[in-house]
């Protein structure tokens, strides 16, 4: 059985490993000098940021645990996943592979982020024992939810990242 320390500990790693190698990434991408863009448009600063981001955080929470020493709190992780869990799990695989294969190409880019993110709502939020109103409540606000943020994700990108939607 593994100890929950030990997952966290790992986690951590292979946070900062991601954190630093986007980094470099983003460090070492094109300039975009030779095509006479100012030299301070850098392609890669927000991935360079998020990589400073990931790699604070993950040296906060690795200082975290290592401060904390080895003391066993008894807690571990169980294998078993739940019969509920792993359909939800096949559901998001499902929607995202929906989302990428059929859905962003052939219609507006708003309007299959916005089904992205009800269906995603709504697999994660459902229960067979949930009353019908509260079921026709979360359905409505998984709506509402995804109309602004597909909206709100297509003129973030297309006005003011002037990016090219699919």
């Amino acid at each position: 059985m593994l100890k929950l320390r030990s997952v966290d500990l790992t986690v951590t790693v292979i946070l900062l490993a991601v954190g630093i190698a986007q980094f470099v990434g983003g460090l070492t991408m094109d300039r975009l000098e030779m095509r006479r863009i100012h030299p301070a448009s850098i392609p890669g600063l927000l991935p360079m940021i998020l990589g400073i981001a990931i790699t604070i955080v993950a040296g906060l929470q690795l200082w975290g645990l290592m401060r904390r020493g080895d003391n066993d709190d008894g807690a571990h992780v169980s294998g078993f996943i739940a019969h509920t869990e792993l359909l939800k799990l096949l559901g998001l695989i499902a929607i995202c592979a929906a989302y990428a294969l059929f859905l962003v190409g052939r219609i507006h880019f708003w309007a299959a982020s916005s089904l992205f993110v009800a269906s995603f709502i709504i697999i994660f939020e459902f229960s067979s024992a949930m009353p019908r109103r509260a079921l026709l409540f979360m359905i409505a606000r998984a709506v509402i939810i995804a109309v602004a943020f597909g909206g709100a994700l297509s003129y973030l990108f297309e006005d003011l990242f002037l990016v090219r939607l699919p």
